[in-house]
Formats: structure tokens, C-alpha cells, sequence
């Protein structure tokens, strides 16, 4: 994926193609609706697109079908394949399987037992096990900034981070009465980390509205809807005892348990706010995944 400048209208936009392409995998999601979702015209859009994202449409609609399906797998494999197939989109079994080899060099049924070579430091699967708890989130409104490539320089995350909290208390927000959240949308074990993005996101009241003419243009709103969320809390710990969090979470609870992701990304829930908290040395935050019952 490209690193496009951030203040440019037209990522805003493709951002909003991206939300939805993510939260419908499963519908038809055809070049028409995602320009008219985006405001561009359909004649134009795949350009804009492939300029943005660094992909044509239909290869990133792909690509984000079979790398969820791979996460599906790994996390619930009693699932059948076929149901599988039917929750990312593809229309029949033969046609998931095929996509899975094109992408993975192996068909779905062996996934389940293959060890991915993963693109981040290595960290050994955790046997020790870790509290988790399910509860309920509410519908909520999200400002956020994305970062691409997000993976390949922890600078650019940390000032996405500042940028949004500094246009959130322009906004006359209070930081003490909001919520952050970081979203990741991709597995880097699964996804190429160039392709990688996470969101930065704060609860922002129902009534604001976000002023593209005032160059505001790298700020994105959007609904998230009420969820449920399996969730592991740490108080204090560094990004590999997060990492280690994860790893439970999606390899050993969620394959053990009674729920399957739902369609959302993953999120990290911030108790402390980074800055006050010793940024990524001194975490306090809820890894969590939002999930449906099985």
C-alpha cells in the first residue's frame, strides 16, 4: 500500500470505501456502490483507488476476502470451510479454495495446521494463560486517522497519535471524557506489511461535524456499531507482553471457546492514554476482539 499525503481529500474518501469493504466482506460489493459509497464517479473511481491504495479495487476486495478467511480458519477451525467460504464472500467452495492456494501456496484444509513465517520478531506461542472476559460495547461515533504501512516505522504511528489528539481538543474536546481506541485491520503474520493499516480513534460526541474546508481533511468519521468483545486487559507491560495477549487471544481462547470474530477489527482499548502512561513501554489498555456467538 502507498504512504499518500495525509491531508488529501480524496483518502478520506477512499477511507470510507475501506470501511465498507471490511464490513461487508460477505455482499457483492461492486465497483458502483463502493464509488458511490467514496462520491466518485464509477469511470473514475478504480483509478483514484489503485492511486491511494496501491491495488486495483477488485485485487484488494480479493485479497481482503481470502486473508479474513485465513484468520477464520486459525481462529475457529471446527468451522466447515464452506461456511467459511460463504463468510468472506465467495460464492462457492471451489472458488474460496482456489483463491486460498493462489494466495497461500496451500489449500484451507492444511492452514489450520501450517506455521505461517511470520514478517515480525518471532515470539514464542505463550502456554501460560491469560484472564478473558466478554462484555458489551454501545454504538458509538469514531473520529480517527488511518496509517498506512503502519508496521514499518513506529514514528509514524506515534505522530498520527498526536495529530489526532491535537485536532480532538481543538475541537473543544476532553480528553478525560472520551475513549481511545487503536484498530488494527490486518494480521501481519497473514497480511504483506506493506499492506498493513491501523487506525487511531476517539469517542466524539453525535453532534460534531468535521470541516473539510478548514484542511481537516486527514480526520474520518465513523459509526461503530454496538458489539460484543472478548478481551484481555494488561496494567502496565510493554508491546511484547501485548503481542503475547494476542497470540492467546486468537490461537489459544478463541479456538477453544464459543464465539468466532465478528466483523469489526481487532482494537486495543486505552485505559491510560499513551503520553501520560510512558508510550509504549508502559501499556494500560484491553486487547480486544469483537465476536458473535459460534
Amino acid at each position: 500500500m502507498s504512504q499518500p499525503h495525509p491531508n488529501n481529500v480524496y483518502i478520506q474518501r477512499v477511507n470510507l470505501a475501506l470501511d465498507t469493504i471490511h464490513a461487508n466482506l460477505e455482499d457483492e460489493l461492486s465497483l458502483a456502490y463502493l464509488a458511490q459509497v467514496a462520491g466518485f464517479s464509477a469511470f473514475h473511481f478504480h483509478r483514484i483507488f489503485k492511486s491511494v491504495v496501491g491495488e486495483t479495487l477488485s485485487q484488494y476486495v480479493w485479497r481482503a476476502r481470502v486473508e479474513w478467511g485465513a484468520m477464520m480458519l486459525r481462529s475457529t477451525p471446527d468451522m466447515p470451510i464452506s461456511d467459511v467460504a460463504a463468510f468472506c464472500g465467495f460464492t462457492s467452495l471451489a472458488a474460496f479454495s482456489r483463491a486460498f492456494k493462489q494466495r497461500f501456496g496451500l489449500p484451507p484444509t492444511r492452514w489450520v495446521t501450517f506455521e505461517p513465517r511470520t514478517h515480525i520478531d518471532h515470539l514464542d506461542i505463550p502456554t501460560e494463560t491469560y484472564p478473558v472476559d466478554v462484555r458489551h460495547i454501545p454504538a458509538q461515533r469514531l473520529a480517527y486517522v488511518r496509517v498506512y504501512d503502519s508496521y514499518s516505522d513506529m514514528g509514524r504511528i506515534t505522530e498520527a497519535y498526536r495529530r489526532l489528539l491535537g485536532w480532538f481538543e481543538g475541537q473543544g474536546g476532553d480528553l478525560t471524557q472520551t475513549t481511545l481506541y487503536g484498530m488494527s485491520h490486518n494480521d501481519p503474520e497473514i497480511t504483506p506489511l506493506p499492506n498493513c493499516y491501523f487506525d487511531w480513534c476517539l469517542t466524539i460526541p453525535h453532534d460534531w461535524s468535521i470541516d473539510t474546508a478548514s484542511g481537516n481533511t486527514e480526520i474520518n468519521v465513523r459509526s461503530m456499531p454496538a458489539c460484543d468483545v472478548a478481551f484481555a486487559s494488561m496494567w502496565g507491560g510493554d508491546l511484547n507482553l501485548e503481542a503475547r495477549l494476542w497470540q492467546y487471544l486468537w490461537q489459544h481462547w478463541l479456538p477453544a471457546g464459543e464465539y468466532q470474530p465478528d466483523e469489526l477489527p481487532a482494537m486495543e482499548i486505552y485505559r491510560r492514554l499513551p503520553h501520560e502512561a510512558g508510550w509504549w513501554d508502559t501499556l494500560y489498555l484491553d486487547c480486544a476482539i469483537p465476536v458473535v456467538p459460534l
